[in-house]
């Protein structure tokens, strides 16, 4: 018997859900664009201010980037995507200590 992969097909850019979420020290975020594209994905407090830039790259499909956040305070965050069409998506991450 073969192994048959099935792909969905990326159709619009989004920010897939990090896990694990609250988060400790290390996360995944993972996030897909329909076609090569340059992709920013920026960390941010509550009060708006970046804390780190997680993904500044071009990109095509679905993809994984860590985000290490074992030197931040507890609290909520807020990871934002851009892509060359503007303002994507924002998702809320918790870190707990």
């Amino acid at each position: 018997m073969e192994d048959v992969t099935i792909g969905r097909r990326v159709t619009e850019a989004e920010l897939l859900p990090t896990y694990p979420n609250p988060t400790r020290s290390q996360a995944t975020v993972r996030y897909a664009v329909p076609d090569q594209q340059p992709v920013r994905i920026v960390l941010y407090d509550m009060l708006g201010r970046r804390v780190q830039t997680v993904v500044d790259t071009d990109a095509e499909g679905r993809t994984e980037a860590p985000l290490d956040v074992s030197n931040l305070a507890s609290g909520t965050y807020f990871l934002r995507m851009e892509t060359e069409g503007g303002p994507v998506d924002t998702q809320r991450v918790t870190v707990v200590r």
